[in-house]
């Protein structure tokens, strides 16, 4: 079994992250097509994130998946160290088609098999309206309020924030605040009541167990 960090095939490729969204729930498939109008992100389409080394592999993957599949992509990522790849439709069979392209590429057929390596998460009560100030600099998506709870969910490889997110909205209305989905590690910050945010604590924690 391939697992994160290692490489598949013997090719020197390794792959970090393999991420299966089964069916994107609304507020999260409205931010992964923010920035894509052409070929938006709806609500109950599945999607593929994975995460590789070295950081460039991505655009031949991306190349070999978008030539042959009926996918489209949001997010198309080489950093430093790692690069990461989305890819999503209205046919989930077109995504496993794409996975299976990209799998064969690297020279890994277990991927499916891949977990987060490290999972970090912080609940922090009754936030100050400071705090929420602090936080709401950070580039967000929905707004931290005072008074709010607050979930903080800290993946590597990154793209796993991706499952949690969208596995949190399905049983809770947590709003999203901050999402980082590539770099060293992945962040997911959501707020709403403390109730709400224990049951998507214990979410997210299942989905990335």
């Amino acid at each position: 079994m391939t697992s994160p960090g290692q490489s598949g095939g013997g090719s020197g490729n390794a792959l970090r992250a393999y991420v299966y969204v089964d069916k994107m729930q609304p507020t999260w498939a409205a931010y992964v097509g923010r920035d894509h109008p052409e070929g938006s992100a709806l609500e109950g389409m599945a999607q593929l994130y994975v995460e590789v080394a070295p950081a460039t592999l991505v655009f031949s993957l991306a190349n070999a998946a978008l030539k042959s599949t009926e996918t489209d992509s949001s997010m198309l990522v080489a950093e430093r160290r790692y690069g990461t790849l989305e890819l999503h439709s209205a046919n989930p069979d077109a995504v496993r088609q794409a996975g299976t392209i990209i799998l064969a590429m690297i020279g890994s057929s277990s991927a499916p098999g891949l977990a987060p390596s490290s999972v970090t998460t912080r609940i922090v009560n009754n936030v100050t309206g400071t705090e929420a100030g602090l936080v709401n600099r950070m580039g967000v998506r929905g707004r931290l309020r005072e008074g709010d709870a607050m979930l903080v969910v800290e993946t590597e490889p990154a793209a796993y924030v991706a499952l949690a997110a969208n596995e949190v909205e399905k049983h809770t209305s947590l709003r999203m605040i901050l999402v980082r989905l590539h770099g060293a590690s992945g962040r997911l910050i959501l707020a709403g009541s403390e109730a709400e945010v224990e049951i998507g604590h214990g979410v997210a924690l299942e989905a990335l167990g």
